[in-house]
C-alpha cells in the first residue's frame, strides 16, 4: 500500500487512492481510476473544485441521493476538505449500502487529525478485510504499539500486503514486547546546536554510544543511517525495501534498530532506523570553515513526533521537550503564527497554503531540500492551477551522481514564483522547482490532492514549533 520517495535528501511515501474523470461536464464521477490515464489529461485542483460544486448543487435538491452524496465525499476528501468529509458522512452510515465505506472514511479522516484512538475503534468495528487492516498497522506504527500489529493479518491477507506494509509489519514485530523510543531525560528539554546550516542545519547525535553528524530533514519518516555507519555499528537488516526517489529513481532500504539514540539530554532507547547509502555528492560543509562535515545520518519525522519539537532556525538550534502540557504552555507563552496541519501516511504533515495568491492549496513541510534558491516543489496540476508557465523556466538536468538516493539524471525547471504563504505567513519572490515529484505523488495515500512541497528556503526564517498532541504548527 505504501511507497517511499526521496527528492533530493528528503523521504516521503504515497500512493494515488482517489482520482477523478477527465471528463469536466456535471456528470463526471468522481473514481478511482481514470485522472490517472495521462499526465497532460489531468485535471487541477480548480477542475475538481467546479465539478464538487456542480455536485453539491445537485446534492441540494436530492438530499436523499446516496450516491450523489457518496461522490461528493470523496471529492471533498479529494481537497482536503474535511469538515465538509465529516457533515456528509453522516447519513451515509445509517445507509448498508455505504455504511462501511463511510466507516472507513471516518476513520481515515480521525487518522489525519491525529486522532488515533477513534481511528481505530473505527477500523476496528470496520470489517476485517485488507485495508482496515492495514489502516490499523499504521496506527500501531505511529503509536509505538508495535505488540498489537502481531495478529492483525491472516495467513490470506499476509500473502496480498505490499512489499513495503509487509517490511514494515516485519520491523515493528522483531521489537516483540519492547516499546519503541523510550526517552531518558537528564534535563527538562534538550538542545542540540546547529554545527552548520550550509544548506542544511547538521547536527551532532550518538547512535549506540557513538558520536555522528546528522543533518534534520522532516521529510524523512525514521530516523536514516548511513550504510557504511551501520556495518560499524553491527546492524542487521530486519527487512528491505524498494524506495522511489526524486526523479522516479529507485533504490533499496533495509529497516533495523538501534539501542540507543542520544540527542543532548535526552536518549531514546530501541530506535527504528532506516540503513540506506548515501550518494559520495552528498557533500556537506562548515560554512564558517569551509571545512568537510562527514554526514551519517539524517534525523527525521518519526524521531521529532515523540517530543514537541522546535526548529530555531534564527538561533541555530534544534530544541525537544517532553510532549505534555508545560512544554505546550511554553511555547505559546512566546506567541506566534499557529497553523494547523494534519499528518498523512507515516510523516506526510501536511498544511494548507497559497502560491500566486490562489488559497486552499495543500503543501507537504519537508525541510531536507538542499538547494540554495528553490523554495517549493510543484507539480505540474499545480502549476496549471496558480497559471505559472513551463516554458518560463530555466531547464536543467542533474548529474547522475546527483539527486536523490537514487541518482540524478532527471529533467528539472526552476520557475520564478511571485509568492508562497503557509497559514498568515507570506514570502515574495521565490523560486520553484518542476520535475523532482513523481506525477503519482499529486494524489496521497488517502486520496487528497497534494499540490507540492515547501521546503528549507521556506522554513529557515523561522523558529517552527511541531505540536503532534494539538496537531498545530507555531512559527514565529
Amino acid at each position: 500500500m505504501f511507497k517511499r520517495i526521496l527528492a533530493f535528501s528528503f523521504f516521503c511515501s504515497f500512493i494515488p487512492f482517489i482520482t477523478v474523470a477527465a471528463d469536466k461536464g456535471d456528470n463526471t464521477e468522481l473514481t478511482a481510476s481514470t485522472a490517472m490515464k495521462s499526465h497532460d489529461k489531468r485535471l487541477d485542483r480548480g477542475d475538481y473544485l467546479n465539478i464538487i460544486a456542480s455536485k453539491e448543487r445537485r446534492l441540494s435538491g436530492e438530499p436523499s441521493n446516496n450516491a450523489l452524496r457518496w461522490d461528493v465525499v470523496q471529492g471533498e476528501l479529494m481537497t482536503s476538505n474535511l469538515d465538509k468529509v465529516e457533515k456528509h458522512l453522516k447519513p451515509l452510515l445509517s445507509d448498508p449500502q455505504y455504511a462501511n465505506d463511510a466507516l472507513y472514511t471516518q476513520g481515515v479522516v480521525r487518522y489525519l487529525q491525529g486522532d488515533y484512538a477513534q481511528a481505530e475503534a473505527l477500523f476496528q468495528k470496520g470489517t476485517r478485510d485488507l485495508k482496515n487492516r492495514i489502516r490499523l498497522l499504521y496506527i500501531y506504527y505511529q503509536t509505538g504499539h508495535y505488540s498489537k500489529a502481531r495478529e492483525l493479518f491472516d495467513d490470506e491477507q499476509l500473502k496480498s500486503l505490499s512489499q513495503n506494509d509487509m517490511a514494515l509489519l516485519t520491523l515493528m514485530n522483531s521489537f516483540g514486547s519492547a516499546q519503541p523510543y523510550r526517552p531518558d531525560w537528564k534535563s527538562d528539554k534538550a538542545v542540540l546546536p546547529f554545527i552548520s546550516m550550509n544548506n542544511l542545519p547538521v547536527v551532532s547525535v550518538s547512535v549506540n554510544g557513538q558520536p555522528v553528524n546528522v543533518f534534520i530533514d522532516t521529510g524523512a519518516d525514521l530516523f536514516v543511517i548511513k550504510s557504511e555507519m551501520a556495518k560499524t555499528l553491527g546492524l542487521k537488516s530486519k527487512a528491505s525495501l524498494t524506495g522511489t526517489y526524486a526523479g522516479g529513481k529507485t533504490a533499496e532500504t533495509h529497516y533495523s534498530r538501534l539501542q540507543t539514540l542520544g540527542l543532548g539530554d535526552v536518549t531514546l532507547y530501541d530506535v527504528p532506523v532506516d540503513i540506506a547509502d548515501f550518494p559520495e555528492s552528498w557533500a556537506f560543509t562548515d560554512e564558517k570553515t569551509g571545512n568537510k562535515i562527514d554526514i551519517d545520518g539524517i534525523l527525521s519525522t518519526g524521531v521529532f513526533h515523540q517530543f514537541l519539537t522546535t526548529m530555531d532556525y534564527p538561533e541555530r538550534q534544534l530544541v525537544l521537550m517532553p510532549r505534555n502540557k508545560e512544554s505546550q504552555n511554553n511555547v505559546a507563552k512566546s506567541g506566534g503564527v499557529n497553523v494547523p496541519f494534519i499528518l498523512e501516511g507515516t510523516h506526510f504533515m501536511i498544511v494548507k497554503g497559497a502560491v500566486n495568491g490562489k488559497k486552499d492549496m495543500t503543501f507537504f513541510l519537508d525541510s531536507g531540500l538542499d538547494d540554495p534558491d528553490a523554495a517549493i516543489l510543484l507539480q505540474k496540476e499545480a502549476l496549471n492551477y496558480v497559471g505559472v508557465k513551463l516554458q518560463d523556466g530555466e531547464h536543467v538536468i542533474p548529474d547522475d551522481d546527483k539527486g536523490g538516493l537514487g541518482g540524478g539524471g532527471f529533467a528539472i525547471t526552476r520557475l520564478p514564483i511571485d509568492s508562497i504563504s503557509v497559514g498568515t505567513l507570506i514570502q515574495k519572490d521565490s523560486t520553484g522547482l518542476y520535475g523532482v515529484l513523481p506525477e503519482e505523488l499529486y494524489f496521497t495515500e488517502s486520496g487528497m490532492i497534494l499540490d507540492g512541497f515547501i521546503s528549507h528556503q521556506f522554513l529557515k526564517h523561522y523558529k517552527w514549533t511541531i505540536d503532534f498532541d494539538s496537531m498545530m504548527m507555531t512559527f514565529q
